[in-house]
């Protein structure tokens, strides 16, 4: 993976209004940590930040004030309104030690169980892997056509590239092509009349023709 550049520089703001403030400037705090160096406090552009990450660029050569400092990039927290890059964690590393880093698997293929009524089920689309940070793959490729009904596909068979090596539990199933079950919904039960409403309304009904004779007989005109 190729190593960004990126200038930043030391920030002081620290408030909810001052950090705020360097945002409208075009500003995005971050922080740079790690490495058995205390943490510090930066500020990068937001324009230039939004373009590594459209490059997905993750290793980066900070220039903090005319300091050089290799850091991979942890963390960007986004807000879920603008869309914009809210704080940034930048994580020091040595780019002549591997680290463990998380990395999606890219499924290529179709598998032959999907034919016969299967649904490919994905369990661990990110894997962790060691490697240099120079090393480091955008994503890593699985073929999954061979996968039929009931099989699956493990971490120990994800090839990897060159220079990598597996980090995550080797029988750790990362996809699965299972049998599609449809969930039938029962229609709803009509509602039980409420206890005691039948017998009344049939008493009422077999009212109503004794109440017609009893008022037919009252019209007749008694005998003398």
């Amino acid at each position: 993976m190729k190593v960004a550049r990126l200038k930043a520089e030391r920030r002081t703001a620290k408030g909810r209004n001052q950090v705020n403030q360097l945002r409208k400037q075009g500003w995005t705090p971050a922080i740079v940590y790690g490495e058995s160096a205390q943490p510090e406090m930066i500020s990068v552009s937001e324009w230039e930040i939004e373009q590594h990450v459209k490059a997905h660029h993750k290793v980066f050569a900070l220039d903090v004030n005319g300091q050089r400092q290799d850091a991979y990039l942890q963390e960007i927290a986004w807000d879920a309104l603008t869309d914009r890059p809210q704080h940034i964690d930048f994580k020091r590393i040595d780019l002549t030690k591997p680290i463990e880093i998380e990395v999606e698997v890219a499924f290529e293929g179709h598998p032959i169980g999907l034919g016969k009524g299967g649904v490919l089920m994905k369990d661990h689309q990110v894997i962790r892997i060691k490697c240099l940070p120079t090393a480091i793959p955008e994503s890593i490729e699985a073929k999954i056509s061979h996968l039929d009904m009931d099989q699956s596909l493990t971490a120990k068979e994800v090839p990897m590239p060159e220079g990598v090596t597996l980090a995550s539990p080797p029988d750790m199933v990362v996809c699965h092509v299972a049998k599609f079950v449809a969930q039938e919904i029962a229609a709803p039960a009509a509602a039980a009349p409420a206890e005691g409403a039948a017998p009344a309304a049939e008493g009422a009904a077999a009212a109503k023709p004794a109440d017609a004779k009893d008022a037919k007989a009252g019209d007749k005109p008694a005998k003398g």
